[in-house]
C-alpha cells in the first residue's frame, strides 16, 4: 500500500506534466548532431543493406518518428470530449 494517494507524490511542486527530462533532451540533441554528421555514410550503409534488412531497418526507425497508437478505451470522458471538439472545429467541408 502507498503512502501517498493516486495522482499525488511527496513533492507536489515536482516537474510539470509533458516536461522533458533534461537529460533526455540532451541525448536527443547529440543523436541529432551524430545523425547530421553521419548522414552520407549512413544512406550508404543502408543502401548495401539486403531488402529485408533495410524494410526491418526503416520500419524499426519509424516507431521513433511516429506517435505511439492511443487506446481510446484508455481515455478519460474529458479526453474524449476534448479530441470530438477539436474534429468538429477542424472538419473540412
Amino acid at each position: 500500500m502507498s503512502k501517498f494517494k493516486q495522482g499525488q507524490s511527496g513533492n507536489p511542486k515536482g516537474r510539470k506534466v509533458g516536461s522533458k527530462n533534461r537529460s533526455t533532451e540532451e541525448v536527443r540533441k547529440a543523436l541529432l548532431k551524430l545523425l547530421d554528421n553521419n548522414l552520407d555514410k549512413l544512406q550508404t550503409d543502408i543502401d548495401n543493406l539486403k531488402g529485408k534488412d533495410r524494410a526491418n531497418f526503416l520500419l524499426g526507425l519509424a516507431k521513433h518518428c511516429t506517435p505511439a497508437a492511443i487506446n481510446p478505451e484508455k481515455l478519460s470522458t474529458e479526453q474524449l470530449q476534448q479530441i470530438l471538439q477539436y474534429l468538429r472545429d477542424n472538419e473540412e467541408i
